[in-house]
């Protein structure tokens, strides 16, 4: 039987950071693939300053690539990053209630990017935050990878306070789409999710004339309905039609290439629950309580401009330069149902608009008898957080960033060490329509790290690191009023302090003839001084305070083994973490086992069974979050050869036993229970 190698999401890996974000050059690719032509299960990290394979970095990172995105069929974010150890959801099964926690930084009525997560597309930071609402809204239908960088060693490059880590994710480009030999090709899909209740149709088109030149654009539309929980009761209404677009284009002239993208979703929604965290929550407070519903609308557009700058006689010069807009947005208005009104101060318009230039080099340094690669560059951002309607909830503010940040990797034989430096200066001021207060916030930071990386022989690699990261406070945390709070104005950074120490593995020939195996161990330990936390209390209190200190501990395992037509993979995560006193962090995901089989029954039937297995975690207030079992089942006919070559059919079952439970990481539940799911795709 012929075998057929999988790359999952369960796969361990590592990486530092992608060059530029437009397309990986031929070349790199090229070298990419030959470095792991061995091993096909260690999976290949484009966001590092030199393209590897993952167990030759030392950092602790996921892949979800393409193949895994295809095996999920994701109607959400949130379903994609549920395959990751040491990732959870924040929000809901909403597709506009997503959030995420990684390694116990996330969890709370905030955005998870304002609690330590960085989170990219296609290199550009996206966030939102808003009182109830989700914090990052994507068209997973244009993913082609998503790569998850646990800890805080990715700040370097991507950007400051990045103590959970950083989720990147990128989308398809031409190359995805065109046939090998051809000029021109395309995917059209249809699917079907029945909870949440969702139609999707969408068509990406690739086209490449010249050697030159390429482009893409894609159009994705789908109809969002009810979400509900085990026992069929409603938990979140996004009642809304969403159409995506997704545009393209890179031109060479010799050794320069500019690149353009722009990709925007606009959601209607008719009669959407105001909290798309929760829900409703009917009678929370008394007889008859509801956040509301309303007409919302929710926009998101990423624009950018890319000039790069790689002369092939020139190894010290791969400059690029990056312009780049990105604005989320949220709009509401009251719905139709007079006896579910929404509160006077959550109606309007909240915007994020952030303006950001970036320039980069990579160099190569190299020379007899060891590799050198430096990546520098600095970052001018400015970010507008502004609301149509005053908000105490969402206070306005305009936020500029400087940033400066260098990475060394250098390799002497079997050992690599990373070095890396990054300063950032903030300065946040209050608008007018902040009465509270018209103090103005500057801060900066120094965020070193360093990593190394010692291959024992061709299986084994120990690695280590220590990184030393700085998150300021944000707008909201300053100037929020909402809960009867003063503002924050004295608030310190969050210093963290991340040791981490793994093992890796990778061998082929270990039971059989043909098997291979891949594996890798990551602990963790960070200590957190000045935790920034939300009081509850009424003015004079700060409605923000420092707590003294925290600390995070942990570890996650992954593992892949394949022989012959059968692959099984899997994933341990697990995260503790207390205050100076001893009481457990409220931002605690459960602790998790997953484990994943898939059989390629032949050319054309691919079979596969996930199984993600929670304990049960003790909240801080006392409740007691229950531990779980939730089955995912999948089958994919994909024929190779014939009349139907091209025509993918994808059929799956999330919540097999339709299991009723709660993860300790959201705000409240329940979790949405079975979802049957089929598509459709042909590729032309």
């Amino acid at each position: 039987m012929p075998r057929h190698p999988i790359r999952g999401a369960l796969l361990a890996g590592s990486a530092c950071t992608l060059l530029f974000s437009a397309p990986l050059l031929a070349q790199e690719r090229a070298e990419a693939q030959s470095a792991q032509t061995a091993y096909v299960l260690d999976q290949i990290v484009l966001r590092a300053g030199k393209p590897k394979v993952a167990s030759e970095v030392p950092q602790s990172v996921s892949v979800v690539d393409g193949q895994q995105l295809q095996d999920i069929d994701p109607g959400h974010i949130g379903e994609v990053l549920a395959t990751v150890p040491g990732v959870a959801g924040v929000g809901s099964g909403s597709f506009f209630g997503q959030g995420f926690n990684i390694r116990g930084f996330g969890a709370s009525e905030q955005a998870a990017s304002e609690a330590g997560i960085v989170q990219l597309l296609d290199g550009e930071k996206k966030f939102y935050e808003s009182y109830r609402q989700g914090a990052l809204f994507v068209e997973p239908d244009f993913l082609r990878q998503v790569e998850v960088l646990r800890g805080p060693g990715s700040s370097t490059l991507y950007g400051a306070g990045a103590l959970g880590g950083v989720i990147a994710m990128e989308t398809i480009e031409p190359g995805d789409l065109i046939a090998e030999g051809q000029t021109f090709g395309g995917r059209a899909k249809l699917g079907y999710a029945s909870n949440p209740d969702t139609v999707l149709g969408s068509i990406a088109l690739g086209w490449r004339p010249s050697h030159d030149f390429e482009a893409l654009a894609a159009l994705a539309w789908r109809k969002l309905g009810d979400t509900k929980d085990a026992d069929g009761n409603t938990t979140i209404r996004s009642n809304s039609k969403t159409p995506n677009l997704l545009l393209k284009a890179r031109k060479s002239f010799g050794d320069h290439y500019v690149a353009l993208s722009y990709q925007h979703l606009e959601a209607k929604g008719e009669d959407q629950d105001f909290d798309q965290l929760n829900g409703a929550q009917k009678d929370l407070f008394y007889p008859g309580f509801s956040w509301g519903v309303g007409d919302i609308t929710t926009r998101d557009q990423t624009a950018r401009l890319t000039w790069g700058w790689n002369p092939q006689d020139n190894r010290y010069v791969d400059l690029t330069a990056t312009l780049s807009y990105t604005n989320t947005m949220k709009e509401v208005q009251q719905g139709d149902d007079p006896a579910e009104p929404i509160m006077a101060s959550l109606l309007g318009r909240r915007d994020y608009r952030l303006w950001k230039f970036r320039l980069q080099n990579a160099a190569d340094l190299s020379g007899a008898g060891y590799d050198h690669h430096l990546t520098a560059g600095m970052e001018l951002s400015r970010q507008d957080r502004s609301s149509r309607v005053p908000s105490s909830s969402h206070p306005e503010g305009i936020t500029r960033f400087w940033s400066a940040f260098a990475l060394s990797e250098v390799t002497w034989g079997d050992l690599t060490v990373n070095t890396g430096l990054r300063y950032d200066r903030q300065r946040i001021e209050p608008k007018a329509s902040v009465t509270a207060t018209d103090d103005r916030y500057s801060s900066d930071s120094f965020e070193p790290q360093l990593a190394a990386i010692w291959r024992l022989d061709d299986n084994w690699s120990v690695f280590g690191s220590a990184a030393f990261v700085n998150r300021m406070p944000t707008a909201d945390e300053l100037f929020d009023t909402y809960m009867g709070g003063a503002p924050s104005p004295d608030l310190k950074d969050e210093k963290g302090k991340n040791l981490e120490a793994g093992v890796s593995y990778r061998g082929s020939g270990i039971f059989a003839e043909g098997d291979e195996a891949v594996m890798k161990l990551t602990l963790f330990r960070n200590h957190i001084d000045d935790m920034i936390v939300r009081t509850g209390a009424a003015a004079p209190t700060p409605a923000y305070v420092n707590i003294d200190r925290a600390y995070l501990r942990g570890g996650e395992l992954e593992a892949t083994y394949s022989i012959d037509a059968f692959e099984l993979g899997a994933a341990v995560s697990v995260v503790d973490g207390k205050d100076q006193d001893g009481t457990v962090l409220d931002t605690l995901p459960n602790d998790r086992v997953t484990l994943q089989a898939i059989w390629q029954a032949s050319d054309a039937w691919r079979l596969g069974l996930r199984s993600t297995l929670a304990k049960g975690r003790d909240k801080a207030d006392g409740e007691h979050r229950a531990g779980y079992g939730v089955h995912d089942v999948f089958a994919t006919w994909a024929p190779q050869a014939g009349a139907a070559a091209g025509i993918e059919v994808h059929l799956g079952v999330d919540n097999l036993t339709d299991r009723d439970y709660t993860p300790a990481s959201w705000l409240s539940g329940p979790a949405p229970g079975r979802n049957f799911k089929l598509s459709v795709s042909r590729s032309f």
